[in-house]
C-alpha cells in the first residue's frame, strides 16, 4: 500500500541512513551512556530522556565554569586598576615633559657643540702631524751637522709636502699654498747644507782608495736628486776629485809602491813586458771595480719619493697616491734630462779617463822597446782579455776600454810587422840546406814560435770568460800559422830548388872542365835530394804542431804535401830501376796488350792475344833476360838501390821504401804473371827461359828493406 508523501521520505531517509558512519556511532556509544533498556516504554520516552540527559550536561558545564567566571571577573578589575595607574603615570609624564622640555633642549645644544669641538680638536691634531714641522725638526734642518736625524726630517718636510698637494684640493688652497711656500723654503736651505756638507765629504773621499761608501754620503746624494742643479755640483766634485785621487795612486803604484815598499813599484818589473803590462791592467781592473762600486753607491742608491719640487707648486696630484706619506721608495737610477753628467756610466768613465794616458804611454813605451814578436804577440792576447773584463764593469764604450783597446791593436800590430819582417828575411834569404837535408835551425825555430803562439792563443780564446767565440778563435789561428809557418814553407821549397840547381851547376862543370871538382854533400848527391830536404822540413814543422788541436788542418795539409813528395821519390827511382833492368818498356808494351785483348771478344780476342809473343820486343829471351836483370840489379848490394836514409822520420823512410819495393814488385809480377799466361803464346817453356823464381823479388826487397 501506498505511504503518504512524508512518511515515505522519513521511511526513504532512514533507509539512506549508514549505520556505520562515524556521527551514528558516536551517537550511539553516547546513547548508550544512559539508554539502559530497550523496551517500548523507554523507546517512548526516549526523546524525553535525550533532553533530560542534554540539561544534566549543561548543569554540569554551568558548575564548571562557574570558577573560570570568577577568574575572569578577577582579571578584569586588575586590567581596570592597570589603566587607571598608566592614565595617572601618562598625566604625570606629561607634566614633567612639560616642566623639563626646556634642559632637553639645551642639553642637546651642548651635546652638539662638544662633538664639534672634538672634531676641531682631531683636525687641529691631525694638522700638527701633517702640515706641521716639530721644533727639533726645524733645528735639525738648519744645523749644518748631517745625521740620520737630519735626512728623517728632510723626509718630513717632503712628505708634507705632498700632503698639501691634497689640501689644494679642498677648499683651503690659501692655506696649502702658505704652507707648500714654508716647507718649500726649508727644503731649500735644507739642500744647500747638503750639498756643502756632501763637497767637504767628497773632498776627504778623495784620501780613500776607493773604499766603501758611506751611507750619509748615498742617503745625500739621493736626497738631491730633488734639486739637480745641486745633484750637478755634486757629481762633478765626485768626478773631479775620484779623478784626481785615481791618477795620484796610479802613480804611485808605478812608482812608489804600497806602504811600506809592499807591494813594490809596478815599474820594478818593467824589463819583464809581460808582467809590467800584466801588473797595471791588474790594478787598473781592481780600482774600476772599486770605483765602479763607489759610483753606484752614490748614484744609484734608492731615490724616495719626494713631494715637492721647483716646478710642482701650483698643482695636485692626481689621486690619493700622489698625496700619501707612506708611498714605497724604489731604486731608480737618474732619470734628470737636462743633467746628462749624473748618468753613472759617464761619471765612471770620467773617472777612469785619469788613468788613461800614462796607461796608454808606458804600453807604448813597451812596445816601442822592439820586445820579441812572442812577447808582443802574447802583449796583445793580454790586452784583449783585459779589454773584454773591463767592458763587463764599464761598457764598450767607455773610455779606459777604447784605450786598452787601442794598445791591444798598437801590440798585434807591433807581432804583424815583426813577423813580416821575418818573412821577408826568409824570402830574401833562404836558409841553406844542411849536409844531411835535415830541417835547417831556422824551421826549428819558426815551429817552436809557431807552437808558443798557439799555446798563448789557446790561453786566451779556450777561455769561456774571456768573450771569444770559435770563428773569432779559428780565423785568429788561421792568421798566426798562416803569418808565421808559410814563409819558412816557401823558402824551404826555394832551399830545395837551390839543392837541385847546385847539383846541376857541379854537373856542368865537370862536363865542361873535364876536372875533378870538390864533392858535393853525400846527401846533396842522392837523386831524391830535393824531396828528402822537402820532407824533413814539412816533418819537422808537422811533428811540432800536432799537440795543437787548432793547427789540426795545417797539419794535414803539410802530411799530404809530405805523402805527395814521397810517392814521388818512390815512383821516380821505382822508373829508373825499372829502365835501367829494361823493364819498363816491356811492362807498358805488355800492359798495352793487354788493354786491346779485354776489348776484343770470343775468339777473335784470344787469336789477338797471340801477337804478345810474336812482338820482337817482348820476345822469351829478352823478357826473361829484363826480369832476372831486375832481380841481379837488386841484389846486388853496391848497386844504386834506395834505401832514403836521407828522409829523417823513420816511418816515412819506411814508407818511401814500401812504395818503391811496391812499384818494382807490381811491374814484375805483372811481366812474370803474363809470361805464364797461355793466352799470350809464349808455351810451356816460359818459366824455362827465366833464372829466378815468381817470389825470388818479393824474397830480395823483403830482405833490404
Amino acid at each position: 500500500m501506498a505511504l503518504a508523501p512524508g512518511l515515505a521520505r522519513k521511511v526513504k531517509k532512514v533507509l539512506e541512513t549508514r549505520a556505520d558512519s562515524p556521527e551514528i556511532v558516536a551517537c550511539l556509544r553516547g546513547l548508550s551512556e544512559f539508554y539502559t533498556e530497550n523496551t517500548p516504554e523507554a523507546r517512548r520516552g526516549l526523546r524525553l530522556s535525550i533532553e533530560r540527559r542534554g540539561l544534566d550536561v549543561n548543569r554540569e558545564f554551568l558548575d564548571a565554569s562557574s570558577n573560570a567566571r570568577d577568574a575572569l571577573s578577577e582579571v578584569d578589575a586588575q586590567l581596570d586598576g592597570l589603566l587607571a595607574g598608566c592614565q595617572r603615570i601618562s598625566s604625570a609624564l606629561d607634566s614633567s615633559r612639560a616642566r623639563t622640555r626646556v634642559l632637553l633642549r639645551e642639553t642637546s645644544r651642548l651635546a652638539e657643540e662638544k662633538r664639534a669641538i672634538e672634531e676641531r680638536k682631531r683636525t687641529i691634531k691631525t694638522f700638527s702631524v701633517d702640515f706641521q714641522l716639530k721644533d727639533e725638526e726645524i733645528a735639525l734642518l738648519k744645523s749644518d751637522d748631517v745625521t740620520g736625524a737630519f735626512f728623517d726630517a728632510l723626509a718630513r718636510v717632503q712628505e708634507i709636502h705632498a700632503n698639501c698637494r691634497a689640501l689644494l684640493r679642498t677648499r683651503h688652497q690659501r692655506a696649502g699654498m702658505e704652507l707648500m711656500d714654508q716647507m718649500a723654503s726649508h727644503q731649500e736651505a735644507a739642500h744647500e747644507r747638503l750639498c756643502r756638507w756632501v763637497q767637504g765629504e767628497c773632498a776627504a773621499l778623495a784620501e780613500d782608495d776607493a773604499g766603501e761608501v758611506p751611507e750619509l754620503l748615498s742617503r745625500a746624494m739621493s736626497a738631491l736628486r730633488a734639486r739637480p742643479v745641486l745633484h750637478k755640483y755634486c757629481v762633478e766634485e765626485v768626478s773631479r776629485t775620484r779623478h784626481n785621487a785615481l791618477f795620484r795612486r796610479f802613480i804611485n803604484a808605478l812608482t812608489r809602491g804600497g806602504p811600506g815598499g809592499i807591494p813594490v813599484p809596478i815599474e820594478t818589473h818593467a824589463p819583464d813586458p809581460l808582467r809590467y803590462v800584466g801588473d797595471m791592467l791588474g790594478w787598473l781592473h781592481q780600482a774600476t771595480a772599486g770605483e765602479k762600486e763607489l759610483v753606484d753607491a752614490l748614484l744609484l742608491a734608492e731615490t724616495p719619493r719626494e713631494g715637492g719640487g721647483d716646478g710642482a707648486e701650483t698643482g695636485g696630484g692626481d689621486g690619493p697616491n700622489a698625496a700619501s706619506p707612506n708611498a714605497p721608495s724604489t731604486p731608480t737610477p737618474p732619470e734628470d734630462e737636462d743633467d746628462e753628467l749624473a748618468d753613472p756610466a759617464k761619471v765612471l768613465d770620467r773617472i777612469l779617463d785619469g788613468v788613461c794616458r800614462p796607461f796608454k804611454v808606458r804600453v807604448e813605451q813597451v812596445l816601442s822597446s822592439t820586445p820579441p814578436a812572442l812577447v808582443a804577440f802574447k802583449l796583445g792576447n793580454l790586452l784583449t782579455f783585459y779589454r773584454g773584463v773591463m767592458v763587463k764593469i764599464i761598457g764598450a764604450d767607455a773610455g779606459l776600454a777604447a784605450t786598452i783597446d787601442e794598445c791591444g791593436s798598437s801590440a798585434k800590430m807591433t807581432f804583424e810587422s815583426m813577423i813580416q819582417k821575418d818573412a821577408d828575411a826568409l824570402r830574401a834569404s833562404p836558409p841553406v840546406p844542411t849536409e844531411t837535408l835535415a830541417a835547417p835551425a831556422a824551421v826549428t825555430e819558426a815551429a817552436n814560435k809557431a807552437a808558443e803562439l798557439l799555446t798563448a792563443l789557446s790561453s786566451t780564446f779556450d777561455d769561456g770568460a774571456r768573450g771569444a767565440d770559435g770563428a773569432e778563435a779559428d780565423a785568429s789561428t788561421a792568421d798566426v800559422l798562416s803569418a808565421v809557418i808559410d814563409p819558412v814553407i816557401d823558402a824551404c821549397d826555394r832551399s830545395a830548388d837551390m839543392i837541385e840547381a847546385q847539383v846541376k851547376r857541379h854537373r856542368d862543370a865537370v862536363a865542361a872542365t873535364g876536372t875533378e871538382l870538390a864533392p858535393l854533400p853525400t846527401a846533396h848527391a842522392k837523386r831524391w835530394a830535393k824531396e828528402a830536404y822537402s820532407i824533413n822540413c814539412a816533418h819537422a814543422v808537422a811533428q811540432v804542431l800536432t799537440p795543437f788541436p787548432r793547427a789540426t788542418s795545417l797539419v794535414e795539409k803539410l802530411t799530404s804535401k809530405i805523402a805527395a813528395l814521397t810517392r814521388k821519390a818512390a815512383e821516380d827511382e821505382s822508373t829508373r830501376v825499372l829502365h835501367s833492368a829494361g823493364l819498363a818498356e816491356i811492362r807498358e808494351l805488355m800492359s798495352l796488350y793487354q788493354q786491346q785483348s779485354g776489348g776484343g771478344g770470343g775468339a777473335g780476342g784470344s787469336a789477338q792475344t797471340q801477337v804478345m809473343a810474336r812482338d820482337p820486343a817482348l820476345a822469351l829471351d829478352a823478357v826473361g833476360r829484363a826480369l832476372d836483370a831486375l832481380v841481379d840489379a837488386v841484389s846486388e848490394t853496391t848497386a844504386p838501390i834506395p834505401n832514403f836514409d836521407e828522409i829523417k822520420a823513420p816511418r816515412i823512410r819506411a814508407d818511401a821504401r814500401a812504395a818503391f819495393a811496391s812499384a818494382v814488385t807490381e811491374a814484375y809480377t805483372l811481366v812474370y804473371m803474363a809470361l805464364l799466361d797461355p793466352n799470350n803464346g809464349y808455351g810451356r817453356n816460359a818459366i824455362d827461359a827465366m833464372k829466378h823464381g815468381p817470389n825470388a823479388l818479393s824474397t830480395v826487397l823483403g830482405g833490404l828493406y
